[in-house]
């Protein structure tokens, strides 16, 4: 202190300059970057994300639960059935048998149908050895015969079509003749066929689908057989804010989880180890990953009474007192060896983006504009972003929203790659911008912080640029 108090005796003009040049350069930090100073042309920059166009989606992650794709319900009368010929849980197959009635008189009728077929798929096959023989004639070098006999025919034709044969004028006409009885062969075949099936479908009660016999119930003196459908989808339940940004066709990711190989008394520690492994090794993760559409979204509430809504709300407890809505989801591929009500995550896409870029939504600058052009024109609103341009200086670029999703917003812009994005603190436009001690103990911008200078700071607070 005493030589601080000496200099100041000494010399006063250099003590009085130094104090008030201090002054000044605290005056002029304070007016540069003081942050509602109105002569603020540089700012400090804090928090900023570089651009980087890119593809973005928004999902709705949901569980879900494995169902039949359709559940058929067949039924009979009690009274008129002999036996039941399957049994809960039973796979079945298109047409095969349920049930058989009563009666045998049936199988006699049955017995001749068949006799029948049998008759004419002969006639058929003599038919059709005929028509070869008289193309083979047609298709001869010699000049064929005015006449077609009907000893030049195969022996086991019958008798009507012998006579027609013998009254034909030439192999034309005989081609003709037996093309024409093929014909009729055929169509009495078809309708034999017809009704051998409509009467199997008297004698017994058949699957209309390939499936899962899931119950058998009888009541009113009638049995009722409900059959799940082989194929599979999956079905979730959202709340109606998610069910109004779901669309038929939307696409959906969706994984089965496969119970066998994530067991329960797995440690975390076993299962990261198990991770590692399937890494090393190039070993497929164990959940089934596939793809698909949604396919159906419900406008009614989910009813709790539902075999699946009751098996999905005992997996995953929905809040009593919310709706929700099921979506069907149709996979791209087959769903195999996975039993229903077997449980699985969906992912499904409501919006998707390419070459943009995601800022928090608070970051968004709505600006008001109006037509120069025409002045009757109403005002209308301009989504902005500020962004420093490659010369240091502050822009607001206005922006085409693409969708909101989890207080993101994603955009496209002519914004180039590597500019940086500001929030949406009011800035002066063409204001010059400096970048601020980072208050983070991210590496990455301490790196970037130690490559400016003591000098930078002393011409930026001086000059302000």
């Amino acid at each position: 202190m005493s030589r601080l108090r000496t200099f100041i005796q000494d010399k006063p003009w250099q003590f009085a300059s130094i104090t008030i040049g201090f002054i000044l350069v605290a005056a002029s930090i304070y007016a540069t970057f003081e942050k509602n100073s109105a002569v603020t042309r540089t700012y400090f920059v804090d928090e900023f994300k570089r651009a980087n166009a890119s593809e973005y989606d928004a999902r709705i992650e949901r569980p879900a639960i494995v169902t039949p794709t359709t559940t058929e319900l067949v039924t009979a009368k009690a009274d008129e059935l002999q036996s039941i010929e399957v049994q809960l849980g039973d796979v079945v197959t298109s047409s095969q048998e349920l049930a058989i009635y009563q009666g045998s008189e049936v199988d006699d009728v049955r017995a001749r149908l068949e006799k029948e077929r049998s008759a004419y798929q002969r006639e058929l096959s003599d038919l059709q050895s005929a028509l070869a023989t008289i193309e083979r004639d047609l298709r001869s070098s010699r000049k064929p015969e005015s006449s077609i006999k009907t000893q030049q025919k195969e022996k086991d034709l019958n008798v009507n079509v012998q006579l027609d044969l013998a009254q034909s004028e030439s192999p034309a006409t005989a081609k003709a003749i037996i093309e024409g009885n093929i014909a009729q062969a055929n169509r009495q075949i078809s309708i034999v066929d017809a009704q051998i099936n409509e009467l199997q479908a008297r004698q017994s009660v058949s699957s209309p689908v390939d499936g899962v016999v899931a119950d058998i119930t009888e009541s009113g003196g009638y049995v009722t057989f409900t059959i799940f459908s082989d194929e599979r989808n999956l079905r979730t339940y959202v709340t109606e804010k998610d069910w109004r940004q779901i669309e038929s066709n939307d696409f959906v990711e969706l994984a089965i989880k496969n119970n066998e190989v994530e067991e329960e008394n797995q440690s975390e520690a076993l299962r990261a180890a198990l991770d590692k492994h399937r890494k090393k090794m190039e070993i497929e993760a164990p959940d089934h990953l596939l793809t698909g559409v949604v396919a159906q979204k419900l406008l009614l509430p989910a009813d709790f009474t539902n075999l699946w809504t009751a098996n999905f709300n005992v997996l995953h407890p929905m809040k009593k007192k919310e709706a929700y809505y099921e979506i069907a989801i149709t996979p791209d591929q087959t769903i195999e060896e996975a039993p229903f009500a077997a449980d699985g995550n969906v992912a499904i896409v409501t919006d998707e983006a390419t070459d943009a870029n995601r800022v928090p939504s608070d970051w968004i600058v709505e600006t008001i504009e109006r037509d120069e052009e025409d002045e009757f024109a109403e005002p209308y609103a301009v989504d902005n972003i500020y962004y420093i341009d490659y010369d240091g200086k502050v822009r607001l670029e206005p922006i085409d929203i693409a969708f909101e999703h989890k207080n993101k917003t994603v955009f496209t812009s002519l914004i180039d790659d590597g500019a940086p994005l500001l929030n949406s603190a009011t800035r002066e436009p063409l204001a010059r911008t400096f970048r601020t001690m980072p208050m983070t103990l991210e590496k990455k911008q301490w790196r970037a912080f130690k490559k400016l200078k003591w000098k930078d700071y002393v011409i930026y607070a001086v000059s302000g640029h």
